[in-house]
């Protein structure tokens, strides 16, 4: 069910510095909550807000043992039942980002907390929290009139339709919309901080499917058997009027590859991807064929050589002769493929 945010309200917000304490960086909490004007909180909804809301970025906390365990989620979870107040909570949350941002690549930001209400589901009003890291500061050019001159002047700020790092956690359930723009080097917001899994959709497992296709194809050595192995599962996959189901495809898989193999490229992807595929997932055929079509399109023909081949088209067979004086001709034979 998508998540309405058109009249959604910002109630309160506060400010922490969390810095890292590996580097001897202090965590500074505020004492009191922020003034939010018309116009800041206009802000907040058109950037943070607007920005956060999206199936591609659904998650949902988790825990080894206990979901209860989960901190983000408990302490929210306290604020929601009215255990504690909007300043508490957002302290509890910061003291809990500052014991987790100790990998030496996590830079010292200002966290925003921000309560939000007027969200609804469709059949209820929600309240949420949002929790928003800026690491980066934007610099701006401001320009100022005074006395029939216009003067220009440098200012540094917060790009609030640029998140770093947010969460939005909602009154009700396990589900917090999750971002992280700057995970390349320490993916800690989402697997330490609010340890977080994404909740799969259509299209992000049409994706991972494709990419663990492409993993297996690429440890089948021999060319015309690699050939092979992609025919029969865009075959497989283009035969189905309009759902496919992901077992199908990992059974089909198993006919050239270790089961073995396709387990360990399903945990490679769960892993990159943040959930688990789904065995009994049915997903849409033409958006599965059209991933498949995008990593399936590049033959390896031996020697180190790739070739990359428009739709529809796929190799059967390869003759290689070389000249005795360090020349080598490779012939490929291509068959056009019955769409």
């Amino acid at each position: 069910m998508s998540m309405i945010i058109a009249e959604s309200r910002v109630e309160s917000m506060v400010v922490h510095r969390v810095g890292n304490p590996t580097r001897g960086e202090p965590l500074q909490l505020s004492e009191r909550t922020t003034l939010v004007d018309e116009a800041v909180s206009g802000m907040l909804l058109d950037g943070y807000l607007k920005g956060i809301v999206s199936d591609r970025k659904k998650h949902q906390f988790v825990h080894e043992t206990d979901l209860n365990l989960n901190e983000v989620y408990h302490y929210s979870r306290q604020f929601f039942r009215g255990e504690v107040d909007f300043l508490e909570v957002s302290q509890r949350i910061a003291k809990h980002l500052y014991g987790r941002s100790q990998h030496p690549n996590i830079s010292a930001g200002d966290l925003l907390v921000i309560q939000f209400a007027g969200l609804t589901d469709g059949e209820r009003e929600l309240r949420a929290l949002g929790v928003f890291k800026s690491e980066i500061r934007d610099d701006f050019l401001t320009i100022i009139e005074g006395g029939g001159v216009f003067d220009i002047s440098h200012a540094s700020g917060i790009n609030p339709r640029l998140i770093d790092k947010g969460a939005l956690i909602l009154e009700h359930g396990p589900t917090v919309y999750a971002v992280d723009r700057l995970s390349r080097e320490a993916k800690f917001w989402l697997d330490d901080f609010l340890k977080a899994l994404r909740v799969p959709d259509k299209a992000s497992s049409s994706k991972m499917l494709a990419s663990v296709v492409e993993q297996l194809s690429g440890e089948i050595e021999d060319p015309v058997e690699q050939a092979r192995f992609k025919d029969e599962l865009l075959t497989l996959v283009e035969s189905q009027p309009e759902e496919v189901q992901a077992k199908a495809l990992t059974a089909a898989a198993e006919r050239f590859v270790p089961r073995e193999q396709v387990e360990e490229a399903l945990g490679s992807a769960a892993e990159s991807y943040g959930f688990e595929l789904d065995d009994e997932a049915r997903l849409p055929a033409k958006g599965v064929a059209k991933q498949l079509e995008k990593t399936l399109s590049r033959y390896g023909v031996g020697h180190g050589i790739s070739v990359l081949l428009p739709s529809g088209i796929t190799l059967k067979n390869i003759q290689s002769q070389n000249d005795g004086e360090g020349g080598l001709t490779l012939t490929l034979f291509l068959n056009k493929r019955d769409l």
